[in-house]
C-alpha cells in the first residue's frame, strides 16, 4: 500500500510541476527523491514513465505557447504590412518582422523593378553591417539566378558557402561573404503566378532551420507578396489619379484660355463694328495681344499704330508684308514679330503687324485671327472711293489688249491712278492652267496693286503691267513668287512698253511670242524669263524686221517641199545629224535606222541643197532655219513683228 501511495505522490508532484510551469530540470526531482528513499525498482519505473509523460505534456504546452506567440506576431505583422502604402516602407517592415519572428542575424529582400522589370536590387535589409538599400542594382537577366533558384519553393542551408546542393548566385554569395553569414533561408515573393522577388534570412553561425520555421517564413512572404501587390495597385492608382488630375487641369486651363480668347476677340469685333478710331483700335489690339501693333493699309502705308513707330528693318518688314498679303498666310520674323494679312471676301485690305513684348513669346493664333477679322471689318467700314481703283486699272488694261479705242479721258484717269504709259513699263505674260484662274487672279490683284500696276486674264494668259525699266528683272521676280505659290515652275515672257497704247499692244504680242518660242524650244523649266535678249539668234530674228518665212524658205525650202511631196523625213534627219555633231553613225542611233539609210538621206540632202551645205556658213544657216521652222510650228500662225507669215 505504501508503494502505491509513493507512486501516486510522485505523479501528483509531476502534476504540480506542470501546473507551476516549472523548468524541465525540476522534473527529475521526484525520481531522484524516491531513489534516495529506497523505493523499489518498479516504483522507480512508474515514476520514470510519469516523468516522460509530464515532459511530453510540458513540451506540447511550450510548443503551443510558442505557436500562439508566433501567430500573434504573424497577425500583427500582417496588420503592419497591410497598413503600409509605400513600397520601401512595406519591404522594410517585412525584413524587420522576419528577423523578429525567426531571430535571424540579418534579413534582406531582393526585388525586380516595379514595371519594366529590367533590373534587380536589394530594396530593404535589417541587421546588415553596411547599408545595402538600393545597392547591388544589376540587370534582371543577370540577377534572375538569385530569384530563379527559389522560384518554385523555399531554399535553406546550414552552410551556404560549403553546400554544393544548392544553385549558386553571385549576388547572394557576395552578400553572404561581406556580411559573414553561414546559414541562409530564402523564400519567393509571388504576385499571381510571377515571382517578383526573394525574402532572405541569414545567420552568422551554423543553424538548422526547422520545417515550422520554413513554413513561418513562407507565410510571412505570402503576406508580404499580397501587400506588395496591393501597394503597387495603390501606387498605380495614385499615378493614374495624378495623370487624370493633370489632364483635367490642362483641359480646364485650355477651356479658360479659349473662353478668354473668345471674350477678347469678341470685344475687338464689337469695337470694329462700332466704327472705333483706328488708333484706338490699334491700342485695343495691342492690349489684347500683349505687344505693339501696326495696321498697314491697302497701299502698304501705316494707317495706325500703338506705341512708338516701327524701329526695325523697314525693307525686311516690307518684304514680309508683301509675302503675307500676296500668299495669304501669316509670316513670322525674328524678335517676336508676326505679320498677318487682312482680307475680307477675297479682298486684300492690308496687314496687321504685331511685335510681342517678350521676343521669345508667340501670340495666340486664335486671338490673332480675331484681331485680323476685326481689322478687316474696320477697314471695310473706312474704305474710301479708292476701292474701285483696282477695277478701273484692270478694265483699262483689258480694253487696251482687246484693241478698244483709248481716249485721252481714260489716259488722264489712269495717270491719276498712277499709271502713265509714257514711262517705261514691263509687260509680263504667263499661262493660266485649268483650275488656277481664281488663285492667280487673287494673287496678281495684290501683287500689281502694291507695285502701282494692273493685271488681266486674256486668251489663256495672265498679263501683268508693271512700272519697271527692266522687264527681265520684273519677270524674274514674278516667276519666283508664282513658282513658290504654285509649287511648280511658272515660265513667263516679258517685253518693254514705252510710249502709249500701240507700244503696249506690241509689247504684249512680243511677250506672248517669246513665251510660245520658249515652249517650242522645250525650255519651259528655265529659271530666266523669255525675252528677245534671252532667246539668242531666235530672239534677234523675232525682234528685227527680217522676213523669217522667206529665210526659212530660202534656206530649207527644198528639204521641206521634198518631205511634203514624198512623205520623207529629210528635215528630221538633218536635225538629228547636226545634233549628233555631224556624225552619221550617231544620227542613225538617234533615229533608230541603219547608218546606210542616213548616208543615203544625206546624199539626197546634198543633191537638193548643193555640195557646200556642210560648210560652216551654210551649216549655221541650216541649223538656224531648222530651229525657226520647229518654233514656227508652235506659234499657230501668229505673226511675228516684222513679218507676214512663218
Amino acid at each position: 500500500m505504501s508503494q502505491v501511495t509513493a507512486t501516486l505522490s510522485g505523479v501528483h508532484t509531476y502534476l504540480e510541476l506542470l501546473a507551476a510551469r516549472a523548468p524541465r530540470s525540476a522534473f527529475s526531482r521526484p525520481t531522484t527523491d524516491a531513489r534516495r528513499g529506497g523505493a523499489p525498482p518498479h516504483v522507480l519505473d512508474e515514476l520514470e514513465r510519469a516523468k516522460e509523460v509530464a515532459l511530453g505534456i510540458e513540451q506540447r504546452t511550450t510548443d503551443m505557447d510558442r505557436r500562439k506567440n508566433e501567430l500573434a506576431v504573424l497577425i500583427d505583422t500582417a496588420r503592419d504590412l497591410a497598413e503600409q502604402e509605400d513600397l520601401d516602407a512595406l519591404l522594410t517592415a517585412m525584413v524587420r518582422r522576419s528577423r523578429l519572428l525567426l531571430h535571424f542575424d540579418m534579413a534582406w529582400v531582393m526585388l525586380l523593378d516595379l514595371y519594366g522589370q529590367d533590373s534587380v536590387c536589394v530594396r530593404a535589409n535589417d541587421g546588415a553591417i553596411a547599408d545595402r538599400n538600393g545597392t547591388a542594382r544589376i540587370p534582371a537577366w543577370q540577377g534572375l539566378s538569385a530569384i530563379g533558384s527559389v522560384a518554385k519553393s523555399a531554399l535553406w542551408t546550414g552552410d551556404y558557402l560549403r553546400d554544393d546542393t544548392i544553385q549558386r548566385s553571385e549576388q547572394v554569395e557576395s552578400i553572404v561573404l561581406e556580411e559573414g553569414l553561414t546559414a541562409v533561408l530564402a523564400v519567393p515573393l509571388r504576385v499571381g503566378d510571377s515571382v517578383v522577388g526573394v525574402l532572405f534570412g541569414g545567420d552568422r553561425g551554423p543553424r538548422s532551420y526547422t520545417a515550422d520555421e520554413v513554413a513561418l517564413m513562407s507565410t510571412l512572404a505570402d503576406y508580404g507578396s499580397a501587400a506588395v501587390k496591393w501597394v503597387r495597385a495603390v501606387a498605380y492608382t495614385h499615378s493614374r489619379i495624378a495623370d487624370l488630375t493633370a489632364e483635367v487641369d490642362r483641359l480646364r486651363a485650355r477651356d479658360r484660355n479659349r473662353q478668354q480668347t473668345a471674350d477678347r476677340g469678341g470685344r475687338l469685333l464689337e469695337l470694329a463694328t462700332e466704327g472705333i478710331d483706328t488708333d484706338a483700335f490699334a491700342s485695343a489690339v495691342s492690349e489684347a495681344l500683349g505687344g505693339s501693333v501696326w495696321l498697314r493699309g491697302e497701299n502698304d502705308d501705316v494707317v495706325a499704330h500703338s506705341g512708338r513707330p516701327w524701329e526695325g528693318d523697314e525693307e525686311e518688314l516690307a518684304a514680309a508684308t508683301f509675302t503675307a498679303r500676296s500668299e495669304h498666310r501669316t509670316v513670322e520674323l525674328p524678335g517676336g514679330v508676326t505679320v498677318a494679312p487682312v482680307r475680307v471676301n477675297e479682298q486684300d485690305l492690308g496687314a496687321l503687324v504685331l511685335r510681342c513684348h517678350e521676343a521669345y513669346r508667340k501670340p495666340d493664333p486664335a486671338l490673332v485671327r480675331y484681331a485680323v477679322r476685326a481689322a478687316g471689318i474696320l477697314a471695310v467700314l473706312n474704305r474710301s472711293g479708292e476701292s474701285a481703283d483696282r477695277k478701273v486699272r484692270d478694265e483699262a488694261l483689258e480694253d487696251l489688249i482687246n484693241g478698244s479705242p483709248f481716249s485721252r479721258r481714260w489716259q488722264r484717269r489712269l495717270q491719276r491712278l498712277g499709271i502713265d504709259l509714257s514711262t517705261r513699263h514691263a509687260v509680263i505674260v504667263t499661262r493660266v492652267q485649268v483650275g488656277d484662274r481664281h488663285r492667280l487672279s487673287t494673287w496678281a490683284s495684290t501683287f500689281v496693286w502694291l507695285r502701282g500696276g494692273a493685271k488681266t486674264i486674256h486668251d489663256g494668259h495672265l498679263i501683268l503691267l508693271l512700272p519697271h525699266a527692266d522687264p527681265r528683272e520684273a519677270a524674274r521676280d514674278v516667276m519666283q513668287r508664282l513658282g513658290e505659290m504654285l509649287g511648280r515652275p511658272a515660265p513667263a515672257g516679258a517685253a518693254s512698253a514705252h510710249g502709249g497704247p500701240k507700244e503696249l499692244i506690241a509689247a504684249y504680242q512680243e511677250a506672248v511670242l517669246c513665251l510660245d518660242v520658249l515652249t517650242g524650244l522645250g525650255k519651259e523649266d528655265m529659271e530666266t524669263p523669255a525675252t528677245v535678249d534671252e532667246l539668242g539668234f531666235v530672239g534677234m530674228l523675232l525682234g528685227g524686221n527680217r522676213d523669217i518665212g522667206a529665210f526659212i524658205e530660202q534656206t530649207l525650202g527644198p528639204i521641206i517641199s521634198y518631205d511634203q511631196q514624198r512623205s520623207t523625213t529629210l528635215a528630221a534627219t538633218l536635225e538629228a545629224y547636226f545634233a549628233a555633231g555631224a556624225s552619221p553613225t550617231h544620227a542613225a542611233e538617234a533615229l533608230q535606222v541603219h547608218p546606210n539609210t542616213v548616208g543615203r538621206r544625206l546624199e539626197r540632202i546634198g543633191q537638193l541643197l548643193g555640195p557646200d551645205w556642210q560648210q560652216p556658213g551654210p551649216s549655221l544657216e541650216l541649223q538656224l532655219a531648222l530651229r525657226l521652222h520647229k518654233v514656227g510650228k508652235s506659234l499657230h500662225g501668229r505673226a511675228v513683228p516684222g513679218e507676214e507669215t512663218v
